[in-house]
């Protein structure tokens, strides 16, 4: 159980002096007495998360002195929110506690206006529902009908969101607000999937009013219907809870004065969450959906066609298959399954500008793109993808060699320097990362070497004193921030946020070598907040030599997975004698894996060995070569490590899921279609599909079509274990070990069994071995034929 609800919003400040700044506004929201977990939840979130400018702390009544002593100014917490300094005079932080009559008051810091503590509420309610599907979206193949008659391929729905404590307290907390009461006897929900939360609000008012001590009956009305056919008789003073609505019409239904139940009133409803609901019913609803520029959360209105009014179906009208939606709970018998062929022209086009990083001096030259690499800065924190720039800049003084691999990105650079770097550059800031400071040396040496006078003690340091002691508040001019590559921009976030005490006298410049952030979302989003400034977006540049979107994972990798999953292997053939093979391979291979740091990552042993313990190699005629013919081509195929294939493979998925090929959702699933590996057929392409894949997208067991596909691959790699045909099985079946690739009950088992009937199989020990008895006795799940026939369904033929 997490202690506490974090999350964090952008919004633009117009500051005295100092023009108008993107500045990050983090929430943390505590809703226990307790909070042990706090500095472990602090240091996940800010792996994956900017620096904040200001931290706002909601606490409540009865737990606001453990939290304030948690935040007061010497407190250790301020270690686990990087760069963030206790500054109360200057309003970057303020801990307020909210009563049982859903008043805020101070504790540390300004207690906010209540405009701006509805827009915090509203922003993170927002996020618990975009977060955890709260918007159901149909493909083309389907569409929904609502009891109302309305048909649309959207909707809302509320009990998908609460999941979490922390997460529905804080929506309870935000009804405590809402509703200022203190005590009352009846509470209605229009679903019982949203009880959760009733019983939230209750137990939480009642931990904040000792003498709220009443029972209170909570039921859910179901249908709306009852409010104007039958007398309702709840108290005037009962509590209503609406889940959703796309109109607000449902609350004219209820407090119709023409309606039998006209002892409602409107200011006792509430709901939850609100899309383009109307005048006078808007000021009802807690989280407000609607579209707002401001906010990229906020949502589209829902299109519907209301067909009892004569209104034609567009979705109907395409061959879309109409749904109902009834009742508390809607579910397809299954998701709708769709699988995808990747093909050639799936290559993004930012990769075919990235070629001549994959050239090398000879097929012992190690690569600049390796995997699993090690970060110093974090304890687990190992990158799937890692381009070894400073490799490439400590190669600068060989620039005038034309036939240098590298001539083309030296060429490239100069030009980028010459052109963007203005001459009332006055400093350089540097990040802490080798191949940043090689890259800032490199920018000043071709100026000094075109008549521009820089020296390096103008190159100043980001984790220094330097920032605050050298940068001469009474020059104007220009600093350039020098990065080699950007991932997910925290440190030029907080770079810029320190810069703004130079607003009037100095430019900023992002100079960026590669910048790599894994959508072209999170890059817009670091482009508008870094070159905010005194004259809006715009007033400071940015410059990329090179743009690409790749994965940014760095804790939950396959190598990840994998260093797991071989201590699990060790574990489970200790029972054994023999295995030898798979032992000694787990042996060596963990001591492979946990020492990536001091080798710069992975390079040529990101796979298994193929079954005749070679290393999987790329063969000519890779479709997604940078090269597709000539002496390049051949250079590639022959000097090329596994690390570049998979970089290759794996931009490409990260591509296809930015653009939704590959979105998963709770009515609809994409696989990667399994005819992708007798199109890519050589071992190390389907082991880098097998990698890069997402769990959800080789879930074959969503679809019989789809797992019969598999089946017949692995068969025939099965067939034809003594050739290269099969050079790949290892990784396959290693999939199925981490229960990654999956197929119907009964074809694993086929698999296993045609495996164990091969001459080559039975010769000696190998890994395959190994890993069959894994999946043997770990992943299949054997049932009685008598509960197999338990589980079907009875045949019942009605008379006539």
């Amino acid at each position: 159980m997490k202690s506490c609800y974090l999350y964090s919003f952008y919004k633009e400040v117009d500051v005295k002096d100092k023009g108008k700044q993107m500045q990050n506004h983090l929430v943390i929201f505590f809703p226990y007495k307790t909070h042990i977990d706090i500095e472990l939840q602090l240091r996940d979130y800010f792996h994956n998360n900017t620096l904040p400018d200001q931290l706002i702390i909601i606490c409540l009544e009865f737990n606001k002195d453990s939290i304030e002593n948690l935040f007061k100014q010497d407190s250790s917490i301020y270690n686990y929110i990087p760069k963030f300094e206790f500054d109360e005079n200057h309003y970057n932080i303020c801990l307020i506690a909210l009563n049982h009559f859903g008043e805020f008051t101070s504790v540390i810091g300004t207690c906010p206006s209540e405009n701006y503590l509805d827009e915090i509420y509203n922003r993170g309610l927002l996020k618990i529902f975009i977060n955890n599907g709260g918007l159901i979206v149909s493909q083309t193949a389907n569409h929904f009908v609502f009891p109302s008659g309305k048909h649309s391929n959207r909707f809302l729905r509320t009990g998908n969101v609460l999941i979490t404590g922390n997460e529905i307290f804080f929506i309870a907390s935000a009804l405590i607000r809402y509703f200022k009461r203190a005590k009352f006897e009846t509470l209605y929900s229009d679903t019982s999937s949203i009880n959760s939360l009733a019983f939230a609000y209750i137990n939480l008012l009642k931990e904040l009013n000792p003498e709220f001590t009443e029972s209170v009956l909570v039921e859910s009305f179901g249908s709306y219907t009852m409010f104007e056919k039958l007398k309702f008789k709840a108290k005037r003073d009962t509590i209503f809870l609406v889940s959703s609505s796309t109109s607000g019409s449902i609350l004219k239904r209820m407090t119709d004065t023409e309606n039998k139940s006209n002892n409602i009133d409107l200011k006792n409803i509430a709901i939850i969450f609100g899309l383009n609901v109307e005048a006078p019913y808007n000021a009802q609803v807690l989280c407000d959906l609607s579209l707002d520029e401001k906010n990229k959360d906020s949502l589209d209105p829902i299109k519907s066609y209301n067909l009892k009014k004569g209104e034609i179906c567009a979705f109907c009208a395409e061959g879309s298959k109409a749904l109902k939606v009834e009742g508390d709970v809607f579910l397809l018998e299954k998701p709708i399954v769709s699988s995808y062929l990747v093909k050639q022209t799936d290559l993004p086009t930012y990769m075919k500008n990235f070629a001549s990083y994959y050239k090398k001096e000879n097929k012992d030259a190690e690569p600049i793109i390796r995997c699993y690499h090690k970060e110093k800065t974090f304890k687990d924190k190992k990158y799937e993808i890692y381009i070894d720039l400073f490799k490439v800049f400590d190669e600068w003084s060989k620039k005038e060699d034309t036939t240098h691999p590298y001539a083309a990105i030296f060429l490239k650079l100069e030009k980028y320097i010459l052109q963007n770097i203005p001459a009332s550059l006055k400093y350089i800031i540097v990040l802490p990362d080798e191949g940043s400071v090689r890259l800032a040396e490199i920018i000043m040496q071709v100026l000094n070497e075109h008549g521009f006078t820089f020296k390096q003690d103008q190159i100043l340091q980001i984790a220094s004193e330097e920032l605050k002691t050298k940068i001469d508040k009474e020059q104007k001019g220009s600093i350039a921030i020098v990065s080699s590559s950007i991932v997910t921009g925290r440190n030029l976030l907080y770079l810029s946020r320190v810069l703004r005490d130079y607003e009037k006298t100095y430019q900023r410049i992002f100079f960026t070598f590669a910048n790599r952030t894994s959508n072209s979302e999170h890059f817009e989003f670091l482009e508008s907040n870094l070159s905010l400034g005194e004259f809006g977006k715009g007033t400071h540049k940015i410059f990329n030599v090179e743009k690409i979107h790749c994965s940014a994972e760095a804790q939950h990798t396959p190598w990840h997975i994998e260093e797991n999953c071989i201590k699990q292997f060790e574990e489970f053939f200790e029972q054994f004698e023999d295995f030898i093979a798979i032992k000694k391979f787990c042996n060596e291979r963990l001591k492979e894996l946990s020492g990536c740091g001091k080798n710069k990552g992975l390079s040529n042993n990101l796979f298994l060995p193929t079954l005749k313990n070679k290393i999987l190699k790329i063969r000519t005629g890779f479709a997604f070569a940078p090269f597709q013919s000539g002496t390049q081509h051949n250079n590639f195929i022959v000097r090329s490590k596994q690390s570049e294939i998979y970089f290759i493979i794996a931009t490409i998925l990260n591509e296809l899921r930015n653009k939704n090929i590959f979105r998963q959702g709770e009515y609809v699933r994409n696989l990667i279609d399994p005819g992708n590996f007798v199109r890519y057929n050589d071992g190390i392409i389907q082991a880098c599909f097998l990698r890069a894949a997402k769990n959800a997208e080789l879930d074959y067991s969503l679809s019989e079509e789809d797992s019969m596909k598999m089946k017949s691959v692995l068969g025939d790699m099965i067939l034809h274990l003594n050739d290269d045909h099969a050079e790949g099985l290892n990784e396959f079946l290693y999939a199925i070990a981490i229960r990654k690739l999956k197929m119907t009950p009964g074809n694993i088992e086929d698999c296993i069994e045609l495996l164990r009937e091969q001459d080559y199989y039975k010769k000696g020990d190998s890994i395959l071995k190994g890993l069959v008895k894994f999946i043997d006795e770990k992943i299949i799940e054997r049932q009685q034929v008598q509960d197999k026939f338990k589980k079907m369904t009875r045949l019942v033929v009605n008379d006539d």
